[in-house]
């Protein structure tokens, strides 16, 4: 018998969990296939849900050089 560890999920997972507020893509599929990334707005989202750190979102936007709602965190950000 093999048993999976729950763990927590990152904070890129924890944005990606829900569905989008602009282009209302599903959650758990990326705003943009190739090459994966999603809307600004969407991490908006889920900072305001209380699912990512005031932290971590210092470091999303300190890598954008517009910042714009429509901005897009291609996977692999911080």
């Amino acid at each position: 018998m093999t048993a999976t560890i729950p763990r927590p999920a990152t904070e890129p997972q924890a944005a990606r969990d829900r569905q989008c507020p602009l282009c209302e893509t599903a959650p758990g599929i990326p705003c943009q296939a190739k090459p994966p990334a999603d809307h600004l707005a969407r991490y908006l989202d889920a900072y305001i849900a209380g699912k990512l750190t005031r932290a971590y979102m210092v470091m999303v936007l300190g890598e954008l050089v517009v910042i714009h709602h429509a901005a897009m965190i291609p996977d692999g950000a911080p």
